[in-house]
């Protein structure tokens, strides 16, 4: 139970410190790959809410596509992300092989 709690509490967190911190940078487009309407994904597609933000951290933490499609293009533009990436795996990975 706990360990689900402060799973959730830190996901939470990172969630809102992307999306707050992000928000200059919505609009910024990421090549990774086309959008169904046939653009380019920008950043808000990913950060724009903190549901969007949590679902693209349970992508990070499951490690799908989690660095080409999301964390180097992102880091491109905002390279202090890495301060919340990396810590958000680690301790995610660790946690979830713990339990």
């Amino acid at each position: 139970f706990w360990v689900l709690f402060f799973m959730m509490l830190l996901q939470v967190v990172c969630a809102v410190l992307l999306v707050d911190g992000l928000r200059e940078h919505w609009d910024t487009e990421m090549h990774t790959g086309d959008h169904p309407s046939g653009n380019p994904y920008v950043v808000g597609d990913f950060f724009g809410t903190v549901g969007q933000a949590l679902f693209t951290l349970f992508q990070i933490v499951t490690l799908e596509s989690w660095c080409m499609v999301v964390v180097r293009p992102v880091v491109h533009h905002a390279p202090w992300t890495l301060l919340v990436f990396i810590p958000n795996l680690i301790v995610s990975t660790v946690a979830v092989l713990n339990v």
